[in-house]
């Protein structure tokens, strides 16, 4: 393959890659609570029955996030894509076919089987392969596609809906553009350049042009390996709170705000600002993190979060709205993106399916904080003190990233400028 093909193809490989996280992202967990009004209104289900299909679909995400690892090693990439594909085109179509609770149970645990199949995992390996000397630039363009998704996805249900006045209309949609972006995918993606030798992928990933302040491993580390270091700990520990976050300002934002007297237009407003500037933050990150090291963008990162979660706790004014917007947002943004390249940076490409994937099964915990959420506005009548409580955990992290190091392996690594916690 020639240099101009080359670069050619690689970006349309990352193209396609993109517009199916897009894809994926806009029409699952940001649909999916759109539509649930209209298939209650229409189906007479009760919002407890209706809220289950949404905890399954974040469950099942997070349950299959190590399948990718084994299906990128054991079947390739466009398998993976493949198959994931497909089991989310046959969720679809069980959600457009929904007559009872249990195909829409059983619809909603098939997207999230096949969501992560679709996400981050086998991306961040393709990206590794195809774009090591754009790496951090990549992943963020990558993010960032992916969070405007969660900004359309609303839209298109409203929409649809709009113009045609079925809900089913939408899923249906959503099945066709799913078989047509696998079959794109199983045509045009490939795992790794026809050049790439046996160990190529360990010069190639050192191509990036980077700051000398920005270190990153000369070696591989296994999973087993990254395991035993406190640095990935530190760093699930960062994407659990934001994911913790996360969910539970989407489930019960709205309602907190409005029971301190916001109106339901403008608290919908602030989330939708704060969707923006969530993925705007990545690809922010991804043109700082060759110059300025991920560890202090993630602690940017997470001092944004407690600001935006002390923000939200007392929403009831234009300024702190405001503020819960832009500072959670990019906290939140930000915070994907640097967790994620700080994994590779930290512990390599080579083994970054098992690692990244790891992280995601373990953050799976986050889906307790709607759930806690309410418990606490029941038992105290809303939800205030839950927000100034992740606010405390968030320091708390926030404190041991700033004094986290590079880890050391046995075999040494290129530049390590520290030894550890």
């Amino acid at each position: 393959m020639t240099d101009n093909r080359m670069a050619w193809w690689r970006w349309l490989l990352f193209g396609i890659i993109s517009i199916i996280f897009f894809h994926i992202t806009g029409s699952t967990f940001t649909s999916l609570g759109v539509v649930l009004p209209y298939m209650i209104e229409e189906l007479s289900w009760s919002w407890t029955n209706a809220g289950l299909g949404f905890t399954l679909l974040a469950l099942m995400t997070g349950l299959a996030s190590t399948v990718p690892a084994w299906t990128l090693r054991h079947l390739g990439t466009k398998a993976t894509y493949g198959i994931g594909g497909v089991i989310m085109a046959a969720g679809f179509t069980l959600l457009a076919l929904a007559d009872s609770h249990q195909r829409y149970f059983l619809g909603a645990s098939l997207l999230g089987l096949g969501f992560p199949l679709c996400a981050s995992v086998p991306a961040v390996h393709l990206i590794n392969n195809w774009l090591p000397d754009k790496r951090s630039f990549a992943i963020g363009a990558y993010m960032m596609i992916g969070g405007l998704g969660g900004v359309a996805g609303p839209l298109v249900v409203t929409g649809i809906v709009s113009a045609t006045g079925s809900w089913r209309i939408h899923w249906w949609t959503m099945t066709a553009v799913s078989l047509v972006l696998v079959l794109i995918a199983i045509a045009f993606v490939k795992s790794a350049p026809d050049t790439a030798a046996a160990g190529g992928q360990e010069e190639d990933s050192a191509g990036e042009k980077r700051s000398d302040k920005v270190y990153q491993s000369a070696v591989n580390w296994s999973l087993r390996e990254a395991m035993r270091t406190p640095q990935y700990y530190v760093i699930v520990a960062a994407m659990t709170i934001t994911l913790f976050c996360g969910v539970t300002l989407n489930t019960w934002a709205v309602a907190h705000m409005g029971a301190m007297g916001v109106s339901a237009s403008i608290a919908a407003g602030a989330l939708s600002a704060h969707a923006a500037i969530n993925s705007l933050s990545r690809i922010f990150g991804g043109a700082l993190a060759t110059r300025v090291d991920p560890r202090w963008l993630l602690a940017s990162a997470l001092l944004a979060e407690v600001i935006g979660m002390l923000a939200l706790a007392v929403a009831d004014n234009p300024f702190t709205i405001a503020l819960f917007a832009i500072a959670e947002g990019y906290g939140f943004g930000m915070c994907l993106f640097t967790t994620t390249v700080l994994l590779v940076n930290y512990f390599g490409p080579k083994n970054n399916p098992e690692i990244l994937g790891t992280m995601n099964l373990i953050t799976t915990i986050a889906m307790f904080g709607p759930v806690m959420g309410g418990l606490i506005g029941d038992k105290l009548g809303g939800v205030s003190i839950l927000f100034q409580g992740y606010s405390v955990v968030l320091l708390i992290i926030l404190i041991f990233v700033a004094s986290m190091r590079p880890p050391i392996k046995a075999t040494g690594s290129k530049k390590v400028t520290g030894s550890g916690l």
